[in-house]
């Protein structure tokens, strides 16, 4: 080919070339690069896990995502342990590193952290007379914390814990911060130790005894790392953090992941924050009931409070009888109303609604052959419950209950949901009346034996209300109320004021004997309680007698089975079952015996009999004991005297032995009716409201421990020293022969 051709050859594959770079430009390259290997530890909730499909999931996740996105690059995540993150950066195997990592001076030397994207702040909850500044004094106290939490964390001493050194200190942990802080006030603890938006909501409603501290040393700055160096991805991750909290997509995520507030508050038009005056009525505990500043305060409270900050206006609250709040909204005296007002079709045609903001609901688990369609249908029938829940309350025949009347409903009242069902499957109760949720899973769990039933009657829609037709002020509730749902808020003040415990609605006053003659009123006269604690003082005194008479028999036939291995210088087969009898009975706690013998034995039935049998049972293995000691404390010449004299065995037990073994036992014998009588304060593990049961029901309704607690303890100990006194007459009077 000549030279000519090749040139021209040459000059139009380039100019093909430099076409298609022009119209084809290729894009492979420029893809490799925007494909960023992120590594996490899918190991530190919520900021990252293992999600249900098995890939890393969580805030960190979301948040490199939204970075990624709003930079235009794709994030590849890569799952290791921690402690390789940092070198993984240094061999070039991971771009970034995101995993709830805190900024530290020491980690600074090997890569390059971003903006921070994250505070982590923990607080201190103490007494308003508490000498405590800061973690440092924590040190040798008593902390309560929220289990899996960074206070928990900060709290542990531990190598790695340079603030509580101390290995004295003592850490309770709780389910619930709410738990906690009731600790906290009844001086179970030193202080709380918390995140700070819960920690700020406690203190507040607690101002009169709390009072919150604030150290520098517990906070923490999360911030993605990067290799050093290396300042182009650094910038751009910067700058698509910058966006996403600029767009709101990182508050979004932050109330999706981990419920935290939004720092931006609702502009108000014209500048000016706009006042709705709420109406109440401070008379429904813990939805709304007057605080110790005597002022409106309880759940609802809470959350209109909470709306009218997510929804930019303030909330002013006006107390007044139910029977007045919808006329007040028709006046244009009140412009909402929220008082755990249920929406009904006849108040529908006066006012309109704002969305549900909180639903009662009961279900009724009853067996597959059941006829029980509705709770009507359960009066006059055993029902079983959990204490102190709606179903509860909802059971419990009273002048506010319209459904259940009939007087003869036996309710039985279990510490679990659990119980209950186990006694519903065993024929103990006809119903079992329990939230939905747990109701589901139990029957889920005995879908052969039991079936669901969800009564109409049973379930309430509580919601605010406002003027009809005042469409405005309904967007704005409606649209707070979905914030505060979505941001975690809602849920917090459900566990705070609902779960948890929450101030009573009784008044209070400065002169602390008139504050405590009103506890006292609201705990034992206001509540029935003191008809509760008769009942239930009864019941203690007909078990300890009925039990005591049974084990003094058992225990007396079995110390003479006992015996015959000393009179027969031998072991027999009676005193051989009498050995195992007391071995198996002293060996065992008296707990499960006496659950073994309602659950297994009578089939969650007859509970009254099994507690008696079971304390009978109980008792006389060491009555049997005290007995047989008794016996063989008298000189064994008695009874060789007696057999000298021609009295049979028979006789000189009953004529020379047994009156003086009596004197010889009675002590003993009266510390175990002392002990028989404390011990059945267990009872209520079967559904029995004896004394101790009756102080946990009235514990439950008024969500006050002490002034209950301590009664049910100064009545025990006024029956013990009845007992004691009673005991020390009868040894006086067997001891006057000793005198002669």
């Amino acid at each position: 080919m000549k030279k000519s051709t090749k040139r021209v050859l040459a000059m139009c594959l380039a100019c093909l070339a430099v076409l298609g770079g022009m119209f084809f430009p290729v894009t492979k390259p420029a893809q490799a690069a925007d494909v960023i290997n992120v590594g996490t530890n899918a190991e530190f909730p919520p900021f990252e896990y293992i999600g249900n499909d098995g890939e890393p999931d969580g805030f960190d996740m979301a948040v490199i995502k939204a970075i990624g996105e709003a930079e235009g690059f794709e994030v590849k995540i890569t799952n290791m342990e921690f402690k390789s993150l940092i070198a993984s950066l240094a061999t070039g195997s991971l771009d970034a590193v995101i995993a709830g990592m805190t900024v530290t001076e020491e980690r600074q030397q090997s890569v390059d952290f971003s903006d921070s994207y994250y505070t982590a702040t923990q607080c201190i909850v103490v007494k308003q007379d508490s000498d405590i500044t800061g973690l440092a004094d924590l040190n040798g106290k008593k902390i309560a914390v929220q289990e899996g939490t960074t206070g928990d964390l900060l709290c542990t001493p531990g190598e790695d814990n340079d603030i509580i050194t101390d290995e004295s200190t003592q850490v309770q942990r709780y389910k619930k911060g709410t738990d906690a802080i009731v600790t906290l006030n009844n001086g179970g603890v030193d202080a709380v130790v918390i995140d700070k938006n819960p920690a700020e909501n406690f203190v507040a409603n607690n101002s009169d005894t709390l009072k919150l501290i604030e150290d520098d040393t517990s906070t923490e700055e999360y911030a993605i790392a990067v290799a050093k160096g290396d300042t182009e991805l650094l910038d751009r991750i910067n700058s698509g953090l910058q966006k996403i909290k600029e767009d709101g997509t990182f508050d979004r995520l932050v109330a999706e992941y981990i419920g935290g507030d939004t720092e931006e508050e609702p502009a108000a038009e014209d500048g000016e924050r706009l006042v709705i005056n709420v109406g109440t009525n401070a008379e429904f505990p813990p939805f709304e009931y007057i605080g110790d500043d005597g002022e409106p305060d309880g759940f609802d409270m809470a959350v209109i409070q909470a709306i009218g900050e997510a929804a930019g206006f303030d909330v002013e609250i006006t107390n007044m009888e139910f029977k007045s709040l919808i006329a007040s909204l028709a006046t244009g005296s009140l412009d909402a109303v929220i008082a755990g007002m249920t929406v009904t079709e006849e108040r529908q045609q006066s006012v309109d609604f704002s969305d549900s903001y909180y639903t009662a609901t009961q279900c009724i688990v009853v067996s597959q052959d059941s006829d029980i369609t509705g709770l009507a249908d359960l009066n006059g029938k055993k029902i079983a419950v959990q204490e102190g829940t709606t179903g509860d309350l909802l059971c419990t025949p009273g002048e506010d209950n319209d459904i259940i009347t009939d007087e003869s409903t036996q309710v039985q009242r279990f510490k679990k949901g659990t119980d209950a069902i186990v006694t519903l499957n065993n024929g103990g109760v006809d119903a079992v009346v329990i939230d939905k949720n747990p109701a589901e899973n139990f029957v889920a769990s005995n879908s052969d034996t039991l079936k669901l039933i969800e009564d109409e009657t049973s379930t309430e829609e509580y919601a605010i209300a406002v003027a009809k037709g005042n469409t405005e002020l309904l967007d704005r509730i409606n649209s707070g109320l979905a914030q505060i749902k979505e941001d975690g808020t809602f849920d917090a003040l459900v566990a705070q004021y609902i779960e948890g415990s929450t101030t009573t609605e009784q008044e209070t006053s400065d002169n602390p004997f008139v504050n405590f003659v009103s506890n006292l009123k609201y705990v034992f006269v206001d509540t029935n309680g003191y008809q509760l604690m008769l009942r239930g003082l009864g019941v203690t005194i007909g078990i300890s007698i009925c039990a005591g008479v049974l084990g003094i028999a058992l225990g007396f036939v079995l110390a003479l089975m006992k015996l015959t291995e000393t009179r027969k210088k031998r072991k027999t087969l009676l005193s051989r079952i009498a050995g195992a009898y007391i071995d198996i009975i002293r060996g065992t706690p008296a707990m499960v015996q006496l659950l073994i013998i309602f659950m297994v034995i009578f089939r969650s039935q007859y509970a009254y009999v099994a507690a008696i049998l079971s304390f009978g049972i109980n008792s006389g293995a060491y009555v049997a004991e005290n007995i047989r000691a008794g016996i063989l404390a008298v000189d064994a010449g008695q009874m060789e005297g007696g057999r000298s004299l021609g009295f049979t065995y028979g006789e000189t037990m009953r004529y020379i032995i047994l009156p003086q073994a009596i004197k010889n036992v009675i002590p003993a014998l009266g510390n175990e009716m002392i002990t028989l009588v404390k011990e059945t304060s267990i009872v209520g593990y079967v559904a029995i409201v004896d004394l101790t049961k009756a102080g946990d029901f009235i514990v439950s309704r008024t969500y006050q421990a002490f002034l209950p607690l301590i009664a049910v303890a100064i009545v025990y100990y006024i029956i013990v020293k009845i007992m004691t006194k009673i005991l020390a007459a009868i040894e006086r009077r067997l001891r006057q022969s000793d005198n002669r």
